[in-house]
C-alpha cells in the first residue's frame, strides 16, 4: 500500500472531530464512549450539491459509437508477475489438521499453488480483547512451511448469536428491525453496523492483530489480508435484504442529511417532502431510484468506505509491505445497490487487490474489462470460480472463466465453495488445464488496452436507477467484437452528488412490490386488448398470471400464449421518457417479441417487427422514448413469446423519469 498516502488520510481524519452529538471522526479509534443516541463510526462528509443533478443525468444507454475523446484515466498496460490459483477452505467450524492437509495435498496435485485460508473472527476473540490464533497457525504452517506454497488470509468480520464481544445494538439490521443473521454453514452469523463505533473499533483492532501476528511469523509469503464483512465473506453488505436500519445507522443518516442539507427546507426541496426536522426522516425501505434512495445509497456507500479506509491505514500501521485486498461480489448488478458497490474505484482506493466474483453465465470479458478500466493498472485482481451448485454451472463455463480472467488480466483466479467429492473429481481437467495454460513458463499474453481501444460510457446513476446493466453489456459486445479490449469510462454520478430539485424516478426491478399499484407499477396479463392484473405468488415471490409461464420476478419476466405486461400508470401530467433494456437468459429459444401500448395504443420502437423489436440472446434490446401523458395514462411493457415460450426469461430494466 502507499504509505504516505494512508499517512496523510489518517492525519486528515484525526482532525475532523465532530461534537457529541454527530459522529465519530472516521479517524477516530473509540476511544471514548459515544454519547447516547450520537451518531456512530464515521462522519459523513458533505457531498457537493450541483443544480443540474440528477435530472440533467440521461437515462438512456451511451451511443454504441465510440467516443472520440482521449480516456480521462491513462490507459496503462498490465504487468503481471507470478499468478495465482488459489483454492479456497472455509473454517465455519475449523478443520482438523489431517483434513486440512487432505484438501491442500489434493488441489496442489491439480496445480493450485495457494491456499486461501478463511478465519473467523469470533473464533479467535471470544473474550474481549484477548486473540487466540492456536486452531489457525498450524493450517497456515502447513501451507508455507511444509508445501511451500502462498497463502492468501480472508478475516471473517461476522460474529454468532450470543456473543459477549459485541451486544445486538452493534449489529446491522434490516428495515422490520430484524437482526442482520444467517449464512452459509452457520445459520447465526450476524454482520456488525458500520455506524456502531464499539462494533467498528473491535473489528479494527482485531484485523490489525491478526495481521501482526501473521505477518510476523511468515511475512511475505501472505499473498495479502482481506478483510471480510458479509456473511458471504466478501467486503460489502449482505445482499438479501435492505441493510443497516439499525439505530446507530438512522441517526448517522440524519446527520448526513444536515452535512449535505444544512436546512430542512433545502431537504424538503430536493425530496419534495415537508419534514418539520432532520428527526423525522427515515431511510426508505429500499434502494429506489429517486432521490432518498440516492441519498441512502451515498450514506451506505460512504459508511462502507470509512470502515475500508480505517482498516486500511490499520494495515498499514503494522506491516506497510502486506497487500490489502477487497472482494466484492459484483460492482454492476442487480443486487450491486443492496451490496453497496456500485463505487467500487471510491471503496478501492486504498486496496492492493480488488476481486470480483461471477457467476457462470456472467460475462467475464466485460466484468474483466470494467474493473481494469476503473482501478489503476497498479491495482491487482482477481476472480472466483464459485462452486457447482451455481446456475449454469458446467466445467465448459468454469474453463473458459478461469482462462478468461487470466486473459483479461487477473493475477489471482480462485476456486471456493468446493468440497472434495464427486463434483470436484469431475472437474479435475478444468483445474489442470487452467494452471498449466497460465500457471507455466509459457503463458500466452494477456489481452492489453491501447489508445484506439473503443470506450463505453457508463453512468453509476443510471445503472442504480435500471438495476440492470445488460443495455450496456449489449453495447459492450458490439465493441469488443474479435476480443479487443473495451475501454469502460464510468461517471461516478451517484456517490458524489446530492440532489437539489426533486426527480420523479421510476424503475423496475428497483420498484418491484408484492402489492399491485406501488409506485404506479402494475403486473398484468395481455390477452383479448386487455390488461388482466396478476396474482403474487408469495412461496415464489413472483407475480402469477393465467398461462403458467406467465411470470413477473423481481428483474425477469416470461410470457405465455399471452403476453406479459409491465405497467406504469401516470401519476400526473407531463412529458416523460421511458428508457429500457432487455436481454435473454438462454440462447436456446427463438427469442421474444417487446412493444409498447399506451393507452392500449401501439408504439413504434426500435425495428419494427409486429409492432415491436425482436430481442434474443445475442441482440438484447435497449432504447429510450419520449411521450407526453396525462395523470391516469397507462403504459405498458409486454413481452411476447414470438413463436413458441421456450427459454423466454428475460431481464428486464425500465425507468420512468418526469422530465
Amino acid at each position: 500500500m502507499k504509505k504516505i498516502l494512508l499517512l496523510l488520510l489518517c492525519f486528515a481524519m484525526a482532525l475532523s472531530v465532530l461534537p457529541a452529538c454527530s459522529s465519530e471522526s472516521s479517524g477516530e479509534h473509540g476511544t471514548s464512549a459515544p454519547t447516547e443516541g450520537a451518531t456512530q463510526a464515521g462522519t459523513h462528509a458533505p457531498i457537493q450539491a450541483e443544480t443540474s443533478a440528477p435530472t440533467d443525468i440521461p437515462t438512456g444507454v451511451p451511443d454504441e459509437t465510440p467516443t472520440e475523446e482521449e480516456p480521462t484515466m491513462p490507459v496503462e498496460p498490465l504487468e503481471i508477475g507470478e499468478r495465482y490459483f488459489i483454492f479456497r477452505i472455509w473454517n465455519f467450524e475449523i478443520n482438523s489438521l489431517d483434513a486440512f492437509k487432505n484438501i491442500v495435498d489434493t488441489v496442489a496435485a491439480d496445480g493450485f499453488n495457494a491456499i486461501k485460508v478463511h478465519i473467523p473472527w469470533h473464533h479467535v476473540e471470544t473474550t474481549a480483547g484477548v486473540y487466540e490464533y492456536t486452531a489457525f497457525d498450524p493450517l497456515i504452517n502447513y501451507v508455507v512451511r511444509e508445501k511451500g506454497m502462498k497463502v492468501a488470509i480472508s478475516l471473517d468480520m461476522t460474529r454468532r448469536k450470543g456473543d459477549t464481544v459485541l451486544s445486538e445494538d452493534d449489529i446491522m439490521r434490516d428495515p422490520s428491525g430484524n437482526l442482520c443473521m444467517g449464512g452459509s454453514m452457520t445459520g447465526d452469523r450476524l454482520q456488525i453496523s458500520f455506524n456502531s463505533e464499539n462494533a467498528v473499533s473491535k473489528c479494527v483492532a482485531f484485523y490489525q492483530n491478526a495481521v501482526k501476528h501473521y505477518d510476523g511469523l511468515y511475512g511475505e509469503d501472505v499473498l495479502f489480508y482481506l478483510p471480510a464483512f458479509s456473511q458471504y465473506a466478501e467486503t460489502e453488505y449482505w445482499c438479501t435484504a435492505e441493510y443497516d436500519h439499525s439505530t446507530h445507522a438512522v441517526a448517522a443518516f440524519r446527520t448526513f442529511l444536515k452535512e449535505n442539507y444544512q436546512d430542512i427546507a433545502a431537504l424538503n426541496k430536493a425530496l419534495d417532502t415537508s419534514y418539520g426536522s432532520f428527526e423525522e426522516v427515515l431511510p426508505p425501505s429500499t434502494t429506489a431510484g429517486n432521490n432518498v434512495g440516492q441519498l441512502w445509497y451515498t450514506f451506505r456507500h460512504q459508511s462502507l468506505k470509512n470502515v475500508i479506509d480505517r482498516l486500511a491505514v490499520a494495515q498499514d500501521e503494522v506491516t506497510a509491505n502486506s497487500k490489502f485486498a477487497l472482494q466484492l461480489g459484483c460492482v454492476y448488478d442487480t443486487v450491486s445497490a443492496l451490496r453497496g458497490t456500485y463505487g467500487v474505484a471510491d471503496l478501492a482506493e486504498h486496496a492492493d487487490v480488488v476481486w470480483i466474483d461471477d457467476g457462470p453465465l456472467m460475462n467475464h470479458h466485460f466484468s474483466m474489462d470494467y474493473i481494469r478500466s476503473v482501478l489503476p493498472a497498479s491495482v491487482e485482481l482477481a476472480q472466483e470460480i464459485d462452486g457447482p451448485h451455481q446456475n449454469g454451472a458446467t466445467p465448459e463455463r468454469y474453463l473458459a472463466q478461469g482462462l478468461v480472467c487470466f486473459e483479461r488480466g487477473c493475477t489471482y483466479v480462485s476456486a471456493a465453495n468446493w468440497s472434495i467429492d464427486a463434483n470436484y473429481e469431475t472437474y479435475r481437467p478444468v483445474w489442470q488445464e487452467i494452471s498449466s495454460t497460465w500457471l507455466g513458463d509459457n503463458a500466452p499474453g494477456v489481452v492489453q488496452p491501447t489508445e484506439s481501444s473503443p470506450i463505453l460510457e457508463i453512468s453509476l446513476l443510471d445503472l442504480f436507477k435500471k438495476r440492470n446493466p445488460d443495455g450496456y453489456i449489449g453495447r459492450y459486445n458490439k465493441l469488443a467484437e474479435g476480443g479487443r479490449f473495451v475501454y469502460i469510462k464510468v461517471l461516478d454520478d451517484l456517490t458524489t452528488q446530492v440532489p437539489t430539485e426533486p426527480l420523479l424516478a421510476y424503475s423496475f426491478p428497483g420498484d418491484f412490490a408484492t402489492e399491485q399499484g406501488v409506485k404506479g407499477w402494475s403486473y398484468c396479463v395481455y390477452t383479448r386488448k386487455k390488461l388482466v392484473p396478476m396474482t403474487f405468488d408469495a412461496a415464489n415471490n413472483r407475480w402469477q398470471g393465467n398461462g403458467s409461464f406467465n411470470l413477473v420476478s423481481s428483474g425477469s419476466v416470461h410470457p405465455d400464449a399471452a403476453d406479459t405486461a409491465i405497467v406504469f400508470t401516470a401519476p400526473k401530467d407531463g412529458d416523460i421518457s421511458c428508457s429500457y433494456s432487455l436481454s435473454m437468459a438462454s440462447s436456446d429459444g427463438d427469442g421474444i417479441i417487446f412493444y409498447i401500448l399506451h393507452n392500449g395504443e401501439k408504439i413504434t420502437i426500435g425495428e419494427a417487427r409486429n409492432g415491436g423489436i425482436l430481442v434474443t440472446h445475442d441482440t438484447p434490446g435497449d432504447d429510450t422514448i419520449t411521450l407526453s401523458v396525462k395523470q391516469g395514462d397507462e403504459i405498458a411493457f409486454l413481452v411476447n413469446k414470438n413463436l413458441n415460450t421456450s427459454y423466454d426469461s428475460t431481464a428486464v430494466s425500465i425507468t420512468v423519469e418526469y422530465k
